[in-house]
């Protein structure tokens, strides 16, 4: 096999009248994996090293100019590091059959740390798969580990997993409220149903976060008060808005066209191989990818593509835009709302010079 085939090519192509170009190239049997048009006078072609020649014979034969951008393949670096990989992969499937370490699935450190240390201690670690015995290793972690609930505990890839809720104590709730119900929004009082205690709004009151609803007394005949649980719901129209911004004359980064790709290769968390270098771009955006090498390990490689980017200034007309910056808004706003509770809706527009600011407003009812 030869390894030009095993590689691609990114080449960046000058010149006009590119659909001639292009049907050449598909006639000698070139097939183009990927292409971009950064402009009108240049196009981005992706090819695979078997076409490599024809490509570039047809390119001087019509006087392109031209240049490789990119080569990702099988070269002596990727070879070396194709029969490392190839090496650690041989290694694992020797050993698969040994626990190599323990995976805790919590942000709780001091729990997940003592669950470590239990399993550890019961020498799971390089111990044979069929000497383990999960139910056991769960109830053990049930005994010696305080403040540990549901516990399981799975195989994946060389590693023990464990996946565990801490217990909680039990929320005490208080039997009266002596205190008093208080909004808990800002809002007009639509409903308010009285259990006990007093009332101190009606429905269409306009009331403020913190202002007492339902008082703990009830008042007598003769105008005396006494001391009674507040209890009841009240209910309140409250209003949730949005706001999205729009700038006539902005300045945003465009991708030129130009990118560096740099790749990871780790197992685990541990780096077999890193190519990462530094960043040329005085302004860039970077996009990572993961790609999964097998099912079973935990190998994979990360690409990192470094687009450079410049600061390009735009215009853009405010009533083109106007009903999908409304929409943007309105869909903000029912991100975290359902919409068969929404009672009323209505947008405002407010501009400061080239700036506007489109603001949409629901109308739901909560309950305190």
């Amino acid at each position: 096999m030869q390894f030009a085939k095993l590689c691609f090519y990114e080449i960046r192509v000058i010149g006009v009248n590119f659909p001639t170009l292009l049907n050449k190239l598909n006639s000698q049997g070139v097939k183009i994996t990927k292409m971009r048009h950064p402009d009108d006078t240049t196009i981005c072609l992706v090819i695979n090293g078997k076409y490599a020649d024809t490509t570039f014979a047809i390119l001087q034969k019509f006087c392109y100019n031209y240049t490789v951008t990119h080569k990702i393949g099988l070269n002596s670096h990727f070879l070396g590091l194709f029969l490392g990989v190839l090496g650690v992969i041989i290694a694992y499937l020797v050993l698969s059959c040994f626990c190599f370490g323990v995976a805790v699935m919590s942000d709780d450190e001091v729990l997940a740390g003592k669950i470590e240390s239990v399993l550890y201690d019961e020498g799971v670690v390089g111990a044979t798969w069929g000497k383990i015995d999960f139910d056991r290793l769960e109830n053990v972690l049930r005994e010696k580990v305080d403040g540990v609930g549901l516990i399981n505990l799975s195989k994946k890839g060389a590693y023990i997993v464990v996946n565990f809720t801490a217990t909680t104590p039990p929320l005490e709730i208080p039997s009266t409220n002596t205190s008093g119900v208080f909004a808990n929004a800002n809002g007009v009082v639509s409903r308010i149903f009285v259990h006990s205690g007093t009332a101190l709004v009606v429905a269409g009151d306009t009331v403020s976060l913190g202002d007492m609803l339902i008082a703990p007394y009830v008042v007598d005949e003769e105008g005396n008060t006494h001391p009674a649980e507040a209890r009841g719901e009240v209910y309140l129209e409250v209003w949730d808005s949005a706001t999205v911004e729009f700038r006539e004359n902005d300045t945003v980064l465009s991708r030129t066209g130009n990118v560096t790709t740099f790749q990871k290769v780790c197992f685990g968390t541990t780096v077999l191989s890193d190519n990462s270098g530094e960043i040329s771009y005085e302004n860039y955006e970077i996009v990572r990818k993961i790609v999964n090498l097998s099912n079973i390990l935990p190998l994979f490689i990360e690409y990192s593509y470094i687009y450079e980017t410049k600061p390009v200034s735009i215009t853009r007309d405010f009533e083109a835009e106007k009903e999908a910056l409304i929409y943007e808004a309105r869909e903000r706003v029912l991100s975290n709302i359902r919409e068969d509770e929404v009672l009323a809706e209505r947008h405002t527009i407010n501009q400061i010079q080239d700036t506007y600011f489109v603001t949409y407003y629901v109308m739901r009812e909560v309950r305190v």
